[in-house]
């Protein structure tokens, strides 16, 4: 297995505010890895260490195949592209000069790179626009800013909540770049981001953490397996239901209601119901749910909160 990032037993503080408790994270090449977490559980100063931002007070990572003591951990670092909270862009500038001014301090100056660029975050039509950065939309600038991060060819990009703000147009044009910068071009990114049910749609891998450690590391198809199924089946006859239920499901959650049951667990609802109306026991709804990313989250960290 080839990993484009690999961190061990990083810690961080702040003065007494330990901020990174012993981070172990792996970041496997093509991975979309979603980084949860709450406000100020460690994700931005993970992502500010790795791009060399900040020092770790102990621990050590790999990047690129790179330990973070080796001095060619600079030539790692600019095989990545990183999008730290905001994108760094001159708003008094148009895309087309935004473009070139970074492809001249990478050392690029090739203008037909730019423009090719831009059209591959969807912003071709801005090349020969002279409208300011300012001017536009929050997602045409994120959009922006990941043309910016691409012109040095990453094999990784960070993006530190690159969704944060944006209407749900812009979400999903977000989303959809990622998928094919992803997918088309085999590029491994780090997302950060808070907004679980959008990050549920592009990511491979998750980390959790909270409180500045990781509490777990989950691909999406273990994730899927453990957010469980709910049933409610509401009834006039919530006794016999009861009785019935758990002869019939005995390895399911049963949580009886005023009005009936909840279940919990993987069951054949055809089935069920099937019995339920053999047995004679009126139904009068049924509904059913799959927990969410963000309950299973909260179920790991006890759903606290932090500033």
């Amino acid at each position: 297995m080839e990993y484009v990032l690999q961190t061990k037993e990083i810690t961080k503080s702040y003065k007494s505010n330990r901020v990174l408790n012993g981070v172990t994270m792996n970041i496997r090449r093509g991975d979309i890895y979603g980084f949860v977490g709450e406000n100020g559980s460690g994700k931005t100063t993970v992502i500010r260490l790795i791009t060399g931002l900040i020092y770790a007070d102990s621990g050590e990572f790999t990047l690129l195949g790179v330990n973070d003591s080796d001095p060619s951990i600079r030539d790692a670092r600019a095989k990545i592209g990183a999008i730290v909270e905001s994108p760094s862009i001159y708003l008094n500038m148009s895309a087309k000069d935004n473009l070139l001014m970074q492809s001249g301090i990478l050392g690029i100056r090739d203008e037909e790179k730019c423009k090719s660029t831009l059209m591959t975050v969807g912003l071709g039509e801005l090349w020969e626009s002279k409208k300011h950065a300012g001017d536009f939309s929050l997602g045409m600038r994120q959009r922006l800013g990941i043309a910016m991060a691409l012109l040095g060819n990453p094999e990784f990009i960070i993006l530190d909540e690159p969704m944060n703000g944006l209407d749900p147009a812009g979400i999903v044009e977000i989303r959809e770049l990622i998928l094919h910068l992803n997918k088309d071009m085999g590029i491994t990114f780090l997302i950060s981001s808070h907004i679980l049910t959008e990050l549920a749609l592009v990511a491979t891998r998750y980390g959790i953490i909270s409180h500045g450690k990781i509490l777990q590391e989950i691909s999406a198809e273990e994730l899927e397996g453990v957010c469980r199924h709910i049933m409610f089946i509401r009834t006039t006859d919530r006794d016999s239901l009861i009785t019935l239920i758990n002869a019939e499901c005995k390895d399911a959650l049963i949580t009886p209601l005023d009005d009936g049951i909840r279940i919990e667990g993987e069951v054949d609802i055809n089935e069920v119901l099937g019995k339920i109306i053999n047995a004679g026991i009126t139904i009068t709804s049924v509904n059913t749910h799959r927990s969410s990313i963000e309950e299973y989250y909260l179920s790991m960290t006890g759903g606290g909160h932090r500033a």
